[in-house]
């Protein structure tokens, strides 16, 4: 394989393409009709549409696609025990570090996984995309504001609440949480179907959102937009940002399979490799601004599963054909929301309904999947250390994670527990899997590696707009941004600071 032709100069590098990445080109790429964007990702193109939801796949192509983005490390790949796969690392991602079985489940994040592949973790997301609500909000910029790019990124991710037709169970189940719990939270809000990154198709599963949503037609166009003002380079790692003062001046990428190292000269940066690799980049660059890497901030995660033996079928009927491809989601028939409210509710439930018709030898009843997040206690000693001296599979700077659940957190997993049990003794249920606080990180949702501050005092890494302290033309972007306590999932949150980050850039290129 030979090294593909880049150009040595754009206006703008965006390093990651998952949903944060894209959004961050798409908007660029739209509000400035000159600007000429390369995105760079470590991790191999999986489908010919960049960034497709792997979940639209008939499940061998889902299964090799998956396979392709588990890293180059065997040892923090997922392994064939279901068990172990379903509360560490899922198909398609891959650990931080190998797993080992002597290690406590809630000290230093074992479950903490990223993926490698175009699209990044978006082409995995289970698509909940619900909008951060009362101490989950930024209180650094007004309301209005906030509001306003949540529905850009609304728009972006094409969230809807009418993902699923109703059924009869999801009706037993959506009155059930009302009866329990509605009277947490403030006239006008309550429990209601889950927004989900999707397009509602009669009869059949819903089509998920990935990234290739975000990127609109700079999906669909090969490695090259159609005008030659975008491209994406797959296999392709940012080794480090290149910088003189308070401006970054470009990057030096390495294309994997070849080895070829080439610098690409940039006028603005926007980093937004997941937060667990961006803060490694910049430090790998020698930007190491205090706050770089702390304030870690992963969500206490429970789950359980409950038969609801005389209950109704979740209804696969109203979706006509099943396309069952081996993940369990495929079984889904309706998603439900138990909305984090502030104070009293610490906590951000998930509902599914599932249908297991399909399945031999299963009882074609009810079944009900519950996940619930937790708002984690922020501290600035739950953070990566960065090696000096070794490194990891890609050559970068190795992370060690410090981290660990406070008495608060541990308040609100029993919480979780107490929520989860009070479900099904309503539902009429028996637990197939007891309400279980999953080991640190297997949420998926770290946060605040590279938090958003109002001013440059040391406890945060960006500005409002995510730009880095310290630098005119340097940005960050994903779920690592944001600074508050949440238990929603992040990625619309994300998605909307990423809105703006883009409008910053694009103020700044239209004025070169």
């Amino acid at each position: 394989m030979s090294c593909p032709e880049l150009p040595p100069t754009v206006d703008l590098l965006v390093v990651g393409s998952g949903p944060v990445g894209s959004a961050v080109a798409r908007r660029v790429y739209d509000a400035v009709p000159h600007a000429r964007i390369l995105m760079a990702d470590l991790g191999p193109r999986l489908t010919g549409q960049a960034g497709l939801h792997l979940g639209n796949l008939p499940a061998p192509e889902r299964a090799a696609a998956q396979a392709r983005s588990q890293g180059r490390d065997p040892e923090t790949a997922p392994g064939e025990d279901g068990a172990l796969v379903k509360k560490y690392a899922d198909r398609g991602t891959h650990l931080l570090r190998p797993r080992r079985d002597d290690e406590p489940e809630q000290f230093a994040m074992p479950a903490a996984v990223m993926s490698s592949n175009i699209g990044g973790m978006g082409v995995h997301w289970a698509c909940t995309a619900p909008r951060p609500l009362d101490s989950e909000r930024l209180p650094l910029l007004p309301g209005d504001d906030l509001d306003a790019a949540l529905s850009v990124a609304e728009h972006l991710l094409s969230v809807t609440r009418d993902a699923y037709p109703a059924t009869e169970a999801g009706d037993l189940v959506l009155k059930t949480l009302g009866r329990l719990f509605d009277g947490d939270y403030p006239v006008g809000r309550g429990v209601g179907t889950m927004p989900l990154a999707c397009t509602p198709r009669p009869g059949r599963r819903p089509l998920w959102a990935g990234p290739d949503t975000v990127l609109g037609p700079l999906a669909h166009a090969g490695a090259t937009a159609g005008d030659g003002r975008f491209r994406i380079a797959d296999e392709t790692m940012c080794r480090r940002l290149l910088f003189s003062g308070r401006m970054v001046t470009g990057a030096l990428l390495e294309h994997l399979p070849t080895g070829t190292e080439f610098a690409v000269r940039a006028s603005a940066v926007a980093v937004c490799a997941d937060a667990l690799r961006t803060p490694q980049l910049l430090w790998a660059s020698g930007i190491r601004p205090d706050a770089l890497g702390r304030y870690l901030n992963d969500q206490p995660k429970t789950v359980s599963s409950v038969h609801v033996k005389d209950g109704p079928t979740a209804g696969l009927a109203a979706r006509g054909t099943v396309e069952f491809g081996g993940d369990i989601r495929d079984l889904e028939t309706g998603r439900f929301w138990v909305p984090f409210a502030d104070p009293g509710r610490r906590n951000h439930g998930q509902v599914m309904t599932i249908d297991t018709s399909p399945l031999e030898g299963v009882d074609p009843a009810l079944f009900v999947g519950m996940v619930w997040y937790g708002a984690k206690e922020i501290r600035a000693e739950d953070r990566i250390e960065f090696s000096t001296s070794e490194a990891d599979a890609y050559d970068m700077p190795d992370m060690t994670v410090h981290y660990d659940l406070t008495a608060r957190d541990l308040t609100g997993a029993e919480q979780a527990r107490a929520d989860q049990e009070a479900v099904a003794e309503a539902l009429g249920g028996e637990f197939l899997e007891r309400p279980e606080l999953f080991p640190a990180g297997s949420s998926k949702h770290y946060q605040g590696t590279v938090r958003m501050g109002p001013v440059d005092d040391g406890t945060s890494v960006c500005d409002t707009d995510s730009r880095v302290w310290g630098f005119d033309n340097l940005y960050v972007g994903g779920n690592g941004v944001i600074p508050t306590a949440t238990a929603v999932n992040p990625t619309l949150y994300s998605v909307a600071l990423a809105v703006r980050a883009a409008a910053s850039i694009s103020a700044r290129l239209i004025g070169v």
